[in-house]
């Protein structure tokens, strides 16, 4: 009998609890972007402005580079060197374009490697004048930055 009274306890209990309003669930925010890892974040935040300030470095030194002051003065090391340079600039335009983690890497390489043509030019005098300041300037801006990127992202 004892049983039965519980069974009919319980179910009392539930017809109650049928009967009464039911609660709102409450409401959550829906993020339309999907999750992402905080380095990828802050890279995505410094690929786009350091893409753009490539470009239009690299845009503007074609642009406004002078004649060589002798075309024959550059040795096979400064060859190899530009050469070095413009694959590091490529696989810099290409990781910052797409967003990957070693674009920023890629940007400091090239970076580096633009301050060390910049310097080769004064020392076989392939370019003279104020061209080689404007250029390790904006050389030394590029990497700067992207290191600082790099260090934001930690």
């Amino acid at each position: 009998m004892a049983t039965t009274q519980d069974r009919l306890r319980q179910s009392e209990r539930l017809e109650e609890l049928w009967k009464q309003p039911s609660a709102e669930p409450a409401r959550t925010r829906v993020d339309s972007h999907p999750p992402v890892r905080e380095a990828s974040r802050e890279t995505r935040d410094w690929s786009r402005p350091l893409l753009v300030a490539w470009i239009a470095t690299m845009v503007a030194i074609y642009v406004f580079e002078p004649r060589p002051t002798d075309p024959t003065a550059t040795p096979l090391w400064g060859t190899i060197l530009l050469m070095t340079f413009t694959y590091a600039l490529f696989g810099s335009i290409l990781g910052l374009a797409t967003r990957r983690r070693w674009g920023l890497g890629a940007s400091v390489l090239a970076g580096g490697l633009g301050v060390i043509v910049a310097g080769a030019c004064a020392v076989t005098g392939h370019h003279t004048g104020g061209f080689l300041i404007v250029e390790g300037v904006a050389f030394t801006g590029l990497a700067a930055g992207s290191l600082a990127a790099m260090r934001a992202r930690r």
